[in-house]
């Protein structure tokens, strides 16, 4: 029996109605469909494009189809939404497709999963945006024109106007949008950065340095992943510049004892190892037992032997490591507010527990000082800029425990830096 076969297009409105309804991640629906369905080439590039762009842009999409329909958006099916949604980012945001060919298919697909009439209600919603293009979005300075000009939650709009102030906040948002390549971290114990950079130059790939470490390689152009990892195979790993940052100030030498107590997925525990030429020993904790195994396989692929994976919650320390380490990676969870250009999914995120997070930073932090011996450096970081997770944090740590000091702090923002938003501090043992 031949194999029933789904266009990129139809795909990528499945994957986004299998999302609203499961709640899954992103990256895992889209990894399983496109290895379910063999997508490859062209195929894999267009489902690659339509699901993720827009998921990355749903609020603005939905404002869009609201202006041009008569049915509101919300009392429509999931199918229907994402038809048009996907139908909508193809004649507004991708130059290649021909408006016609965007109307048509959507239109295909609202006969095949919707009611036959559908078919003319998606025609001329479509047109309406094909003759129209992008409606105003009404300025104001607020966080719902904000969350509608660039598709991001209200209420974490309102996060970041409360952090940043409002110009801030846009600037901010606007960078999330725009920032596009990849940075690497060069897996030093098997080339160099000058070499990496030589082999990718040379299959066409434009590079450009890190300025947050002498470790890193950034991509400017876009490049495919499964292109990219078969070109850098253990020769490097995917890490923003700011995260290199960290490790950097971390400074790890040879045959010293580190641990990194919320370490999954591992780029910076295995950045660390790098750092020190795999002499020594790492101990790296996570809470989830599930997630050390990513650890352990980007460990395998750069050749690092040092470092030792357990499971462990942080807010409480190991009594066998108190007072041992000559540095700490602490790295705490954290409501990630500094990541929206790359995780999509987070632009939507609820973040009424903030407190309690707050609260968990605290007590990771407290526990991890209790590893360094004195003169040991720990490194506190988040992948947020919220003042409540991070400056706000280390200087309550700092007025309880008068035995350590702060050497550095910086926060990393996507416009100003060209990095993930990013805050890390530099703390040592008196």
């Amino acid at each position: 029996m031949e194999e029933k076969k789904y266009t990129a297009r139809q795909l990528a409105v499945l994957s986004l109605c299998r999302l609203e309804r499961e709640g899954k991640y992103g990256n895992l629906e889209a990894d399983a469909a496109i290895k379910k369905f063999g997508l490859k080439g062209a195929e894999k590039a267009l489902y690659t494009r339509l699901f993720y762009g827009v998921l990355e842009r749903k609020i603005t999409l939905d404002y869009i189809i609201s202006r041009y329909s008569d049915k509101p958006v919300d009392e429509m099916t999931y199918e229907m939404k994402n038809i048009l949604r996907s139908s909508v980012y193809q004649l507004l945001y991708l130059d290649r497709i021909p408006d016609y060919s965007a109307v048509n298919e959507g239109v295909e697909l609202a006969k095949k999963y919707e009611r036959k009439s559908a078919g003319g209600f998606v025609n001329a919603v479509l047109r309406k945006v094909a003759a129209n293009g992008m409606p105003e979005i009404k300025r104001g300075n607020d966080a719902r024109y904000l969350s509608v000009r660039y598709s991001v939650s209200e209420q974490i709009c309102g996060l970041l106007c409360g952090a940043l102030g409002f110009d801030e906040a846009e600037k901010m948002l606007a960078a999330d949008l725009s920032q596009k390549g990849v940075t690497l971290r060069v897996n030093t114990l098997k080339t160099t950065v000058d070499q990496l950079r030589e082999l990718l130059e040379e299959n066409g790939l434009k590079c450009g340095p890190v300025p947050q470490s002498g470790f890193g390689i950034k991509i400017n152009d876009h490049v495919d992943t499964e292109t990219l990892f078969s070109l850098t195979d253990g020769l490097a790993y995917i890490e923003d510049g700011a995260s290199q940052a960290a490790v950097s100030l971390l400074d790890a030498k040879e045959g010293m004892t580190v641990a990194d107590v919320c370490a999954a997925p591992g780029g910076k525990t295995v950045s660390a190892a790098l750092q020190m030429k795999n002499e020594g020993v790492i101990y790296a904790f996570d809470v989830h037992k599930n997630k050390l195994k990513l650890i352990e396989k980007t460990a395998e692929k750069t050749g690092v032997t040092i470092i030792r994976t357990a499971e462990h919650d942080a807010r409480e320390p190991r009594p066998e490591l108190i007072g041992v380490c000559d540095r700490v990676i602490c790295d705490v969870p954290c409501s990630g507010l500094g990541v929206l250009g790359k995780k999509p999914d987070m632009r939507y995120k609820e973040l009424d527990g903030l407190d309690r997070l707050v609260r968990t930073q605290r007590a990771i932090l407290e526990a991890s000082s209790k590893y360094l011996k004195k003169g040991g450096v720990m490194v506190y970081s988040t992948c947020t800029v919220l003042p409540a997770e991070n400056n706000e944090n280390v200087s309550y740590f700092l007025e309880n425990n008068k035995d350590y000091s702060l050497l550095y702090e910086k926060t990393f923002y996507p416009h100003r830096d060209g990095t993930d938003g990013f805050y890390t501090a530099k703390i040592v043992r008196n």
